[in-house]
């Protein structure tokens, strides 16, 4: 069996503030402090993955400020297989295909305009209001479940905030989850106990793998709509140039993708969605 991992950083536990995610300098000791966080939660899964008899484990490190350096050589279980992205325009991942038996997400974080999410944000934090596929809002949860899903491969597990937790039971009910801590505010949280949270991960984790049989993929039928409404009108201004985008209002734009694997591809000059709705 293969599992693939997403991973980001602001659902991961012992993280409660905005600079272990995001702190510019890359030798920062807060934003360090933060990776470590990041390798010892995959650790977890990784270990429950193994624990339900997993024969690989492959890991992306989707947070974008880490810029594909986020697992540090000597804290991160080395049975895992790192992947990345070998295309841009459009986005694709590394050794996703049909031999991907399922996914799962760690240190997720809820989608934009969640009350109480822990740094709610859909791709671009305090810059997108609002994330739709399909008319439906949407977050990385559902953008990842759809890629997968195109592959055949099902969501088992995440781990988050509780409002991630919630958003991932309520889409994918069959979906095992680990909370990490409760938002109280936009970049205010409760943590839970690191070291509780991170056996919990291991435990729920390895059961997701063995329920796999209770998963179903995220199958949706092309062509997909996807909608963006900006926090001011310019950024929608820019993405209405492209062939292929719609402009919806002042603030929102909006087009159509033949493949669910083009949904994390933003429109430009080198690549553009479908021409006709």
């Amino acid at each position: 069996m293969i599992v693939w991992i997403g991973t980001d950083m602001e659902g991961l536990a012992g993280i409660d503030s905005w600079d272990q995610c995001y702190d510019p300098d890359d030798n920062s000791p807060i934003y360090r402090y933060g990776l470590e966080q990041l390798n010892a939660d995959v650790n977890a899964a990784v270990a429950g993955c193994f624990d339900a008899g997993a024969d690989e484990v492959r890991v992306i490190d989707g947070h974008g400020r880490n810029r594909n350096k986020g697992f540090i050589d000597g804290l991160i279980d080395p049975r895992i297989t790192r992947v990345w992205m070998p295309q841009f325009n459009p986005t694709r991942m590394e050794k996703f295909d049909e031999s991907v038996d399922c996914v799962a997400v760690i240190g997720q974080h809820s989608m934009a305009g969640t009350l109480h999410g822990f740094i709610d944000h859909t791709q671009i934090p305090k810059t997108i209001c609002s994330y739709k596929i399909n008319g439906v809002r949407n977050g990385e949860l559902g953008q990842f479940a759809l890629y997968a899903g195109s592959c055949g491969a099902p969501l088992i597990y995440a781990s988050g905030d509780e409002a991630l937790c919630t958003e991932a039971k309520q889409q994918f009910p069959w979906t095992i989850t680990t909370p990490t801590k409760k938002g109280l505010g936009w970049a205010k949280c409760e943590l839970y106990p690191t070291e509780e949270v991170r056996a919990n991960i291991r435990k729920d984790m390895a059961e997701a793998v063995r329920n796999i049989g209770n998963a179903k993929p995220w199958i949706v039928e092309p062509p997909i709509e996807v909608e963006i409404e900006w926090a001011w009108s310019e950024l929608a201004d820019k993405y209405a140039q492209i062939p292929g985008v719609r402009r919806v209002d002042a603030h929102t734009v909006a087009w159509h993708i033949t493949d669910p694997k083009d949904i994390y591809s933003w429109p430009n000059p080198d690549w553009h969605p479908m021409l006709r709705f």
